[in-house]
């Protein structure tokens, strides 16, 4: 029998989305677009999620700029529970804040972390099962609970998990020890990672005490845990936007992985390996991987004829055709606001093209 938890489900969806341009810009991020089906990925985690928990228990972190969309995407959440950035300042902030927030409004509550406002789900029954399997384990034990999954190839785009010894066996779920986090390695690492098998792909969808979390803030970076600490002590007051604001442009500008997650002893969490069907759709790379291909490798969306291509990304919303001719491993983009060919190896470099780019709109 699963134990009842007091659980609140935060989803992170406040990225610039610049790494999947030109279908995704600062002012209208990939989260919030239908790029594969017929709704936005946003609005299927909001649907898959509602599946399992009750709207007052579903909290959304996003920045002030989306409000309007949020609204429109996501009229189930209630409105208090939508966690407004002032600014944008990467996640090491919106984590920070959100668990702040849960911590004040709950007390004694589980916080699951999802970061599937851009992925895709294929089992969302197992998913849903998971992640409250988690949330209990983390409220039993003073422990992260992460739910992650098996690689399928080595990929340079996501987050690498160590794992250890077996450590608890129950009828549904092996739970294995947390021994190190690396970030996003090189091909090298990463092949040697993938063929070890000792290592997980970092899905970012865990459960954690608020408190537990903000406690590693404070062992991990101390600064920006002052700063957070100060942003919570006023909440609840009238001063409190007002010293949100001033302060929460203080916070390093980093993601949590690389802030706290990376410096995390062995033993401090607990891995869940669950086949949950989950594909990251974060980067042009990472939806050629996750989508099913033809004879030749290829993934088409949209309009293309192709001439001897082989292992190709071509995507297009135009009513025109795309045409390629003798290509192999490329990705070809091309919407209204640009046009992107590049090699599959080279796809994470768009977020520094799109630093370019950004300059001359």
């Amino acid at each position: 029998m699963e134990a009842k938890t007091n659980t609140k489900v935060v989803i992170f969806c406040g990225g610039k989305g610049s790494r999947m341009w030109p279908i995704s810009s600062v002012g209208h991020p990939k989260q919030f677009d239908a790029i594969v089906g017929k709704t936005s990925f946003f609005r299927q985690t909001i649907k898959r999620v509602l599946k399992g928990f009750k709207p007052e228990d579903i909290f959304i972190s996003t920045g002030k700029d989306f409000q309007e969309i949020i609204k429109k995407q996501a009229s189930e959440i209630p409105s208090q529970n939508i966690i407004y950035e002032p600014e944008m300042r990467d996640n090491l902030g919106a984590v920070g804040l959100s668990a702040a927030t849960i911590a004040h409004r709950f007390k004694d509550s589980v916080m699951v972390l999802l970061w599937g406002a851009d992925h895709m789900i294929k089992k969302e029954a197992v998913f849903l099962k998971a992640i409250k399997k988690a949330a209990q384990l983390a409220y039993e034990n003073k422990k992260i609970v992460h739910v992650d999954v098996w690689p399928t190839y080595p990929s340079v785009h996501n987050g690498w998990i160590k794992i250890g010894k077996k450590i608890k066996i129950d009828e549904s779920y092996d739970t294995y020890e947390f021994v190190k986090q690396v970030e996003k390695p090189d091909l090298n690492i990463a092949k040697k990672f993938f063929k070890s098998g000792s290592y997980l792909i970092h899905t970012g969808y865990m459960a954690t005490k608020p408190e537990l979390l903000l406690e590693y803030y404070k062992k991990y970076t101390p600064r920006n845990y002052k700063i957070i600490r100060r942003i919570a002590d006023s909440m609840g007051s009238k001063d409190h936007q007002k010293i949100l604001r001033s302060q929460y442009k203080e916070i390093e500008r980093t993601s949590v992985d690389l802030g706290v997650f990376t410096k995390l002893a062995k033993g401090t969490q607990m891995e869940l390996p669950v086949d949950i069907g989950w594909v990251d759709m974060g980067t042009w790379g990472l939806l050629y991987h996750g989508l099913p291909k033809d004879k030749n490798g290829n993934v088409v969306i949209g309009k293309a004829e192709l001439l001897d291509v082989k292992n190709c990304l071509v995507f297009s919303r135009d009513k025109k055709i795309s045409g390629l001719i003798n290509l192999s491993d490329m990705l070809v983009i091309d919407s209204q606001l640009g046009l992107l060919v590049c090699p599959m190896k080279d796809s994470p470099k768009v977020k520094q093209l799109y630093k370019q780019v950004s300059k001359k709109i």
